[in-house]
């Protein structure tokens, strides 16, 4: 008796890729885009900045650089777009995260405009933060500057940042 096997089996085997609500690999290549865009945007939000009447951020960390901490200046430049480019990514990965966790466009533009406006708030402490930490590698906390609650050219720029990446990652994701 033990010896019939049914010809016919209905056992289904479910492929791993489509059991998982998330496709690992899928999701690994997004979050590898979305720093890309992180990393691009950076970049551009250099370019744009003259466009509104401002010194780069770069330039200004540089200078800092210089004056606090003795750097050369291709030293200092160095290190401020190397450190601007890797808080880029990382912003690019946050809209990854987002993108990633849910389809809803309605969610998505309602975290751009948090992320927008937090990192909006907490940008000049921490700018100084960075350029203390380089120049002297100490941390004073008394000499940190306000948050920046305005909404003002820095928010419209943080903000575009995020929409671009958001809005490309959900293209990117169609297209995959």
């Amino acid at each position: 008796m033990h010896d019939q096997i049914p010809k016919q089996s209905h056992i289904t085997v479910v492929e791993p890729a489509k059991y998982n609500s998330l496709n690992r690999p899928r999701e690994a290549e997004t979050l590898l885009m979305a720093c890309l865009f992180g990393a691009v945007m950076g970049f551009v939000f250099i370019g744009i900045q003259p466009l509104f009447g401002m010194d780069t951020l770069t330039s200004r960390h540089a200078a800092a650089y210089q004056q606090l901490g003795g750097w050369g200046s291709a030293a200092a430049i160095s290190i401020a777009w190397a450190a601007h480019i890797a808080v880029s990514v990382c912003y690019g990965l946050l809209c990854g995260l987002v993108v990633l966790r849910t389809a809803r466009l309605d969610v998505v533009l309602f975290a751009t405009i948090v992320l927008a406006w937090l990192t909006t708030i907490v940008a000049p402490p921490a700018n100084v933060i960075i350029v203390q930490f380089v120049s002297s590698r100490e941390i004073q906390l008394s000499q940190l500057p306000d948050f920046n609650f305005s909404v003002d050219v820095k928010f419209v720029l943080h903000l575009v940042f995020f929409a671009v990446i958001s809005v490309a990652l959900f293209r990117y994701m169609k297209k995959t």
